[in-house]
Formats: structure tokens, sequence, C-alpha cells
């Protein structure tokens, strides 16, 4: 659906470049003076989130700074441009910035026409997976053509028989052909409804007008034709299912675009002791064996590697997924994406909202899931994070355990917990799933973009326990990162071969920071509000002593004296931003298991949980109240911390 003046759903046309950057010496000279400058925030993995501008008004102000040859670029007029999104599985500054570069250099300066991809091969398999679908029965899409600008018409070399068999687990149907795209009368629809075949260029130069999209080297897709391929759902694709190229690899793409020679850092990596040093610690954290033979799978994201888990359990016949309905946003909404695109997929949920118990509420979902007898699919995956997010609530291993057996000799499926431990990764969860049901299939899922990295990279991983069914299927989750490039990069494991070691130490000094200053905001609610007893959803000092050491709580503050509406619904993003007036030790962020001296603030039901149902959000709220969520980090000024928290809290209710 299209207008007279460009506007498609999630897109509009942009104006053109500044007529100076048109000038490709010109834009090279800025792009080195830039390169020399750029803040040390940009390299960072979440942002401040307190005015975030979108990738298209960063970009214009980018531009803007570019074409004015009497400003020097500089580290302080970067910054001023402020902060595209907020974590870098959306965009960062510096991948919108090579965006930017290369839309300019295109001839067109349209930076949602132009993306970076962390992977090869997932710029293709976001266009296919876009496609409008054109049988509705088995998800099919409209059919996507490649030209690959050889002789040959096999698949380009990353495209493995392995990806394309992926592919088409995913309804993606894709087809090679052999040379250039050849010209195209005018009577192609210029429609994202249309079925006719989308046509892409593979390592064609990103001014080809004839095709719809081309995939450039080093992961670049650009759209060419937005009003057939929209780009807001390519975005979509990007931040649930891959990533941005990482920094290391933007850096180095735009040092390639200004001729400035290449560092180190271009092509930093770990040995391949390093490496298996990471893996056996994570085993270990997890609470299984260390086992060579069985190593986790890593990831450029975790949201990708909770991605390629879906993928192997697909194929192998399908799956049922049963996950908390206020679990982190990005597992939701990419649960979401995988059922509308694969029939072999279903999502199902269970409520543990307010005082409802955990695992009251897991059991009776598997009872009813139980009731859709026949219609199961062969394998039932329980995904629970642990604590949960961001109720912080928690579940006794043998309970989970005895349900997930029950449900499977009832069911005659395949049980599998899986346990997402981003929270506490040092919990060995597994290790008590074993000791209460040794022959239950368990994996769990760690986020290693929080503590595992101190929040230096992104990265995801899961782990086996030590049956054979779990085994295979990592194995199998390792197989699709390779087959579509979403795998763990070399800089990736240099970051975490360098951070790893100490994540234990660092989470407990982390947990006891928490606790102190959630003591401290008791107080001053008490203090403040009549000797109000306000409660924390937190980690229990028992669960604490059995190495769940969170440094993240959450809490519904009481209402404010004049209780309006506008008054109750503004509570928490008002405590958060006078939080955060001191940015020296306290920051607008979504993310935990940072080790920068800051305490991460947001209110998850407008940051992490924005892809949640607003149905499920309101049932965590209390008397109108919204959670407010704080991440501790393990090194700071918890003096200072404490009076800051106890001073905001008289201000919000003077």
């Amino acid at each position: 659906m299209s207008t007279s003046n460009g506007q498609v759903i999630g897109y509009q046309k942009a104006p053109p470049p500044p007529d100076a950057l048109r000038d490709t010496a010109m834009l090279t000279k800025r792009v080195a003076e830039l390169l020399g400058a750029v803040p040390d925030e940009w390299r960072g993995t979440t942002f401040d989130n307190s005015a975030l501008i979108g990738r298209g008004e960063f970009s214009a102000r980018l531009m803007a700074l570019l074409a004015d040859a009497n400003v020097p670029v500089t580290h302080d007029r970067l910054e001023a441009l402020g902060n595209a999104e907020d974590y870098l599985r959306v965009a960062t500054n510096i991948s919108t910035t090579l965006e930017t570069v290369l839309a300019v250099a295109a001839g067109h300066g349209d930076v949602a026409r132009v993306f970076s991809f962390s992977s090869i091969v997932m710029p293709l398999l976001a266009v296919a997976l876009t496609a409008v679908v054109v049988d509705t029965a088995t998800m099919r899409r409209r059919r996507v053509v490649v030209y690959t600008g050889a002789e040959c018409a096999e698949p380009p070399a990353p495209l493995t028989a392995d990806a394309m068999r992926v592919l088409g687990l995913l309804g993606a149907q894709l087809e090679f052909r052999a040379g250039d795209a050849p010209a195209r009368d005018g009577d192609v629809p210029d429609s994202y409804e249309s079925t006719d075949d989308l046509v892409v260029a593979w390592h064609a130069a990103p001014t080809a007008a004839n095709v719809d999209a081309v995939v450039a080297p080093y992961g670049i897709l650009y759209v060419q034709r937005p009003l057939r391929i929209r780009p807001a759902d390519v975005l979509l694709v990007r931040k649930r299912m891959s990533t941005p190229a990482t920094t290391p690899s933007v850096e180095a793409a735009l040092r390639r675009f200004a001729g400035v020679p290449a560092t180190a850092a271009d092509s930093h990596d770990a040995s391949a002791d390093e490496r298996a040093a990471v893996r056996a610690h994570l085993q270990t954290l997890c609470g299984t064996d260390e086992a060579a033979d069985a190593p986790p799978a890593l990831f450029t994201a975790g949201l990708p590697t909770i991605h390629a888990i879906w993928l192997a359990l697909i194929g192998r016949g399908g799956v049922d997924v049963l996950m908390c309905s206020t679990a982190y946003g990005g597992s939701s909404q990419l649960s979401d994406l995988t059922a509308e695109r694969a029939p072999l997929f279903a999502k199902h949920t269970f409520d543990i909202q307010g005082e409802r118990d955990l695992a009251g509420s897991v059991c009776e979902a598997l009872d009813r899931l139980a009731e859709r007898g026949d219609a199961l699919l062969p394998t039932t995956v329980l995904f629970l994070e642990m604590p949960t997010n961001p109720d912080m609530k928690m579940i006794e291993a043998r309970r989970v355990a005895d349900a997930l057996n029950s449900y499977a000799a009832r069911t005659k499926r395949h049980a599998v917990l899986l346990v997402d431990t981003t929270f506490a990764p040092g919990s060995k969860t597994l290790e008590r799933v074993r000791a209460a049901a040794p022959d239950l299939p368990a994996m769990a899922f760690i986020s290693l973009s929080k503590s595992l990295s101190r929040g230096r990279t992104t990265g995801g991983t899961v782990v086996a326990n030590h049956t054979p069914f779990a085994v295979d299927v990592v194995r199998a989750v390792a197989a699709i990162g390779s087959a579509l490039d979403t795998a763990a990069k070399p800089e990736q494991w240099a970051s975490l071969a360098a951070n790893h070691v100490g994540v234990e130490e660092r989470c407990a000094t982390a947990y006891s920071n928490a606790v102190r200053g959630g003591d401290a905001l008791r107080a001053a609610v008490a203090a403040t509000r009549d000797g109000y007893d306000m409660r924390l959803a937190f980690v229990s000092p028992a669960d604490a002593a059995l190495g769940y050491h969170t440094s993240t709580f959450s809490f519904n503050l009481p209402v404010p004296r004049d209780p309006t509406p506008a008054a109750v619904d503004a509570l928490p993003q008002r405590f958060v931003d006078l939080l955060t007036a001191d940015a020296a030790r306290f920051k607008p962020c979504v993310s935990f298991g940072q080790d920068n001296g800051l305490v991460y603030c947001t209110v998850p039901a407008t940051s992490t949980q924005g892809a949640i149902a607003d149905e499920h959000k309101a049932k965590q709220a209390a008397n109108g109240v919204q959670l407010v969520r704080l991440s501790f980090p393990p090194t700071i000024d918890m003096d200072a911390v404490c009076a800051h928290i106890a001073d905001c809290v008289t201000k919000l209710y003077a």
C-alpha cells in the first residue's frame, strides 16, 4: 500500500543527501575525520534511552555535520547528535553511521534503505522472510530470484545446503539464476502486496536500478525499491533474528571506505585454547559436565541463539513452546515471528504477574496444553526465565521436573526444559535439574551481552545438559548458526575471552549492592509514605545462596498523594528521571550485568516489554503503577547511591 508522496507502511521517502556529500573526496575526508573522534559510548552495547531519535533523524543530523566543511568532526559534536536506538541489536550510532555513508555513496542518502548485518546470509533471508505470503496453508512466501552475477546458477558459497534447508522451514522461496538481472519493463507493480517475483542481485553495485535489492559484500543489504520490500520489516527481522554489523567490523568498514589503514582490532580473535576455556566455563556456570564433545553453541546475540533453537526443533518435526506472557519482549516477539512463518511452531503462554504463583501457573499451563492431544507437535519446550523478568520469581527444579515428566508421560511427547539464566549465569541450574530428574532433557540459555562480557559485546549461548536429546539439539543449533552465519564472530570471542573470568564474583558483589540499594529504597518509601511497606520483586536470600545472584530488582511504587490517572501513569518514569539526573552514577538504560560504575534504570513496560501486549503488562501494575527496574554494577559508591535514592523518593512524593 503506497501513496503519491512515496509513503508506505513503515517507510517515507527521505530527502536527498546534501550536495556537498556528493563529492566523493569530501565524503571520504569527513569519514576519516570521524574515525579519529568516535566517542567511547558509541562502542558500547546499550545506550541512554531517555531521548532516542531513531536511525532516520540520527542520519540526517550526521549528514548535516559532515556536509559543513567549516565545522570539524569532534568527539563532542558526535556525542551531541544523540542516540539512534537504545541497544546494539536494534542499531548503534556507529552502525547507523556506516549505513548513512553507504546510502550517500549510493546516491540516495536514505538510511532506511541500507542495512548492515553481522551475517553474510541474513540479508538475503531478511528479504525472503519479509515477502508477502502467497500460500496461507504452507506459509510459503513470494519467490525471491537471486542473480549471482556468475556463469553458474548455484547458490553463492555462503548459502550452503543446510542454509537452504533452514530457509525452507520458514517458508522462504529462493531461486538462483546465473548472470546479471535482466532489464525489466515498466509494468512491474510497485507494491508489497504483489505476488510477482522479487529480484535480488548478489554482490552487484549498490546503484543497480533493475532489481528490488542488492546484497553486497560484508553483509550489507541495499533496498532499491522500498515499496516492494518494506524497510521496517527488514529492520524487525534484523533486530530479532540477527544484529547489525559488530562495532569492530563497522569501524573496519569505515576505514576501508576512507582509505585509512587497518588496525590490530580489525583482526582481533581468541585463540583455540581461549575459546575452549570460554566453553568449559559456560558449562560449569550452567551446572553440567565439562564436555568438549558436546560444546555450547555461541551466537552474535541472545535472540539469534533462541531463533536457532526454534529452527532446530522445527527441523525435528515441530515444537510447542510454552513461555511466560511477560517474558523478555524480544524473546516473545521472536517467537511470534517464528510462529507466523513456520507451521510447525506454536507459542503458548501463561501468566505470573502480581501474586500469581509461578509453579502453579506452569502446572496449570502444562495441563491445558496436554488437553490438545493429537494436535500437539512432537516436542514441547517449557521456556523459563530463572529468575523471571521483571517479576524475579523462582521455581524449584523438582517442581519443574515433576511437571514436565508427568506431561511427557501423559502426552507421549518429548518434554524439554529451556532455562534462561541470564540474570544469574552462575546459578548451575542444570545441576539441580539433573538431581531432580536425571533423564529430563534440559538446556540453559544465557545472553552473553550482560554479566559474562561485562556489557562489552553482544552474544548468546545455549548449553546442553548430559542427556543425548539435549546434546543433539545443541549440535543442530550450532549447525544452524554456521548455516545462517549468526555464530559468534572472532571479535566477540576475543571480548568474551577477556571478560568471562570472574563473572561469579562480579555477580555476587553486584547482588550485594542491589540488596543494599533495595533496603535504602524501601526505607525511604516507608519514611516518606507513612510507613508504607513496599515489596521488592527480588530473589530471596535462600535463592541467592543457591547462586542466583542477580543484580536487578523491580518494584511498584505507592501511588502519589494526588492520584490522578495522569499522575499515576507518569510516576514510574518520573522516578527514573529523578534518579538519572545524577548522570555520574545512574543511567536510563534497558540492560543489566554492566561493570561500568552505573546503576541502570528503566520502566520495563515501555522498554524491554515494548513488544508485550498491553493487557499482559497491565496485570503487573499495582494500583495502576507500573514496575520500575534497577540494575546495579559490582563497583560503585553505594553510600552516594543510597543517599541519592532516598533524596529522589522524597522529591517524588513532595
